[in-house]
């Protein structure tokens, strides 16, 4: 698993930190729901419930930081890749027609194995 940058983790504990309203370091299912009822959602109790029961890895009924984290950073990972991917097509695509010709695939093929070989 990859791993989070620092500001993004500490960026994730400061808002853990604003919902755990009763400082225990795990969020209930109150807590929960005024997290997601924060960011203009408005799941019901249900899905709430079902929320919880998928994060909860413990199986002690709350969510402890490091579970919110393993239940985010696939997303947060996959996010950050396909921004890689859209700048590197973009880098690539030299002409801005949407597609990569051969001499822009060379080129950009041969620009990668320079830099890896700065690395």
């Amino acid at each position: 698993m990859a791993k989070m940058e620092s500001n993004q983790l500490n960026q994730l504990g400061d808002i853990f930190a604003r919902f755990d309203m009763d400082h225990d370091g795990s969020l209930t299912q109150l807590e929960m729901a005024s997290l997601l009822r924060s960011l203009g959602l408005k799941p019901s109790d249900d899905q709430i419930h079902s929320l919880l029961a998928n994060m909860d890895a413990s199986r002690n009924g709350s969510i402890e930081f490091d579970e919110l984290v393993g239940a985010i950073l696939p997303d947060i990972n996959e996010e950050v890749l396909l921004n890689r991917e859209q700048h590197m097509m973009q880098e690539a695509d030299t002409n801005g027609d949407g597609v990569l010709s051969l001499h822009e695939f060379a080129t950009i093929m041969a620009k990668s194995a320079v830099e890896s070989r700065r690395a």
